[in-house]
């Protein structure tokens, strides 16, 4: 298959990089049309193999860098380049940020048409290696027919094993260990979700550095686990750190990400202690992976917010409270809307361990409760935090549309954030900055925080 610019498929290239997309990827030209290839650095000059040919863009895969950048390292994982965690190893540190920082303001200017919103310098996090507090792992069977856990491979085709992420903080990797075992002795079979056989499908751990507590979550392809509550026990016994596991059965029937409770929690949730806060997180519910950027995260929300005592807040996408209920000590209210059982759960039971009788929490997804409570509650600030897929035009035009003095706006994606921030500014509300912060080093993501006021 070729195109106009004469480029097909296994063709080789010569290429100099011009920059990192979204997405990590660098972008090189040939013949006019767009290059992808992975694994390369801006500046760098490269040969590359073309593997896809579309009518505006190709992509490829790096086979030489023929003149290298002074920015390119030597990664630090042997899985770099098979697991699909990092995209980003390659390059150094200043440089990641760097490249994130243009890939924020590119967002901005090509898909929101706002190239006059001031961008930030991203923030780097204090550790580039060692930050995540919690990660996922998927079960498979490995070539000898033991059960693994790992990540997906870069293709998205199949696992790789992981014993040791250097990602993630020691305790996480610790109890990785742990578990790892504690699989292997019990003899779970991988779930195969083509034959349904099987029936370990996932682990996801957790740990909080502010009080020394782990969780597990435990995912499985049924319901019925043999030895799982005498599993359960020898592990906590074996970790001395793991406070609670919660079970959920993700079956073919399940609609959910994660599947179906099957309603037992062995232990209790962990929690963290943060500013002055105690937060209850079950396992399943959504918190921050990274603890060394929440505390500047959060001071930019906070300085952006400008709160005064009689502020009315309305948390959106709140989680188990983070922003909403650190807020909720210098206004008069706060509301907190949240879909996820486990985190709406939270949200009510942190307001009240914290004593916050002025914080409500509403369960809900966000397009259906949305308008009704907005109009009982009358925001002066709101705060949306949505998950990748960004805000519905719903939610963009009832938060729009109640006055509020300012908006703040969290992303983990640019190119949704962009989008949504051009459709804030056809509403009347006007992007005053974006801040990048590096919640996610050797990775393509960044988190950013955008304020917005009534222009």
């Amino acid at each position: 298959m070729s195109d106009d610019a004469g480029l097909s498929i296994g063709q080789e290239v010569t290429l100099t990089v011009d920059s990192l997309a979204f997405g990590g990827e660098g972008v090189g030209r040939s013949g006019g049309m767009a290059v992808f290839i992975p694994f390369v650095c801006p500046g760098e000059t490269v040969q590359a193999r073309v593997t896809e040919v579309h009518k505006r863009f190709a992509r490829g895969e790096l086979v030489e860098v023929t003149t290298a950048s002074a920015d390119r390292v030597t990664p630090f994982c042997p899985l770099y380049g098979r697991c699909g965690g990092c995209q980003l190893q390659h390059l150094d540190y200043p440089a990641q940020l760097a490249a994130k920082t243009r890939a924020v303001k590119d967002a901005l200017t090509r898909l929101g048409r706002l190239p006059d919103v001031p961008v930030d310098d991203t923030v780097p996090c204090p550790l580039p290696l060692g930050y995540r507090n919690k990660i996922e792992l998927h079960a498979f069977r490995a070539d000898d027919g033991h059960t693994a856990l790992g990540y997906h491979t870069r293709d998205e085709q199949g696992h790789i094993e992981v014993d040791n992420c250097p990602l993630a903080i020691p305790e996480v990797n610790q109890l990785l260990e742990q578990v790892t075992s504690a699989v292997r002795s019990v003899g779970w079979p991988a779930y195969d979700p083509d034959t349904t056989h099987g029936l370990l499908r996932m682990v996801g751990l957790r740990h909080a550095v502010s009080t020394r507590e782990a969780n597990l979550l435990l995912v499985t392809g049924r319901r019925d686990v043999p030895e799982k509550a005498a599993w359960v026990q020898a592990l906590q016994q074996a970790s001395g750190k793991l406070v609670g596991v919660r079970h959920v059965a993700r079956t073919r029937a399940s609609q959910s990400r994660l599947g179906r409770s099957v309603g037992e929690l062995f232990g209790r949730p962990l929690r963290f202690k943060w500013g002055g806060l105690s937060l209850r997180v079950s396992p399943e519910a959504f918190f921050q992976v990274n603890d060394l950027l929440l505390d500047p995260l959060w001071e930019h929300i906070h300085d952006a917010l400008a709160p005064e005592p009689a502020d009315v807040v309305l948390d959106v996408y709140g989680g188990v409270g983070t922003y909403g209920l650190r807020l909720a000590h210098e206004v008069a209210s706060v509301t907190i809307v949240e879909v996820d059982h486990a985190a709406a759960a939270d949200a009510y039971g942190n307001a009240r361990h914290n004593q916050l009788g002025n914080v409500t929490v509403v369960r809900g997804q966000a397009e259906q409760v949305l308008s009704s409570t907005a109009r009982e509650r009358k925001p002066t600030l709101i705060v949306l935090d949505p998950p990748r897929q960004g805000c519905s035009d719903g939610v963009l035009r009832v938060a729009a549309g109640q006055g509020a003095r300012r908006i703040v706006y969290v992303s983990c994606d640019p190119t949704t954030l962009a989008r949504d921030l051009a459709k804030l500014a056809g509403m009347g509300y006007n992007t005053t900055g974006v801040r990048p912060f590096d919640l996610f080093p050797q990775t393509y993501h960044v988190e950013c925080v955008a304020t917005l006021a009534q222009g």
